[in-house]
């Protein structure tokens, strides 16, 4: 014997999906990670950049990231950056990148990236991140045409 289900009514289907809405826009919204927050490495292992070091250094777990992630990625350009240790959180493509925080461009005093996030793997296969990507600050490295490409052994 078969027992027919009852309808819903209509204020409760209007309330089911207010509920689903409301569960959706909150649940779907992106999570800021505060990529480009000025951090702390906990060692003296950089200079502000004077020696030019392409070795990137990363402090884990940092406190003030909300992704327990500090770095400080030496790089190319380390020599003439200001900026200092920032936040950072992994990534699959400079899209995941892209909100991170920024500063004034030109600012001396100001330790913030001026030039954006870029995904990359600063410690390339070597390391306790290796293989790794994450948002590293335009201000340190620069980006080859076509973009930073996964290092061979990852």
């Amino acid at each position: 014997m078969r027992f027919p289900l009852p309808l819903p009514s209509i204020s409760a289907a209007r309330g089911f999906l207010l509920f689903a809405l409301v569960t959706l826009s909150l649940g779907g919204a992106c999570e800021d990670k505060h990529i480009g927050r000025i951090c702390e490495l906990g060692t003296n292992a950089i200079d502000g950049g004077s020696s030019g070091s392409s070795v990137a250094v990363i402090s884990s777990p940092a406190l003030e990231c909300p992704s327990r992630i500090c770095i400080y990625p030496g790089g190319d350009n380390a020599q003439m950056a200001n900026t200092g240790p920032l936040c950072t959180a992994s990534c699959s493509s400079n899209d995941d990148c892209s909100d991170g925080e920024t500063g004034p461009k030109g600012n001396p005093t100001d330790r913030h990236c001026e030039n954006g996030f870029v995904c990359m793997w600063p410690t390339g296969n070597t390391g306790d991140f290796a293989c790794q990507s994450f948002c590293v600050c335009r201000d340190f490295v620069i980006e080859p045409t076509g973009g930073f490409k996964k290092p061979p052994g990852c």
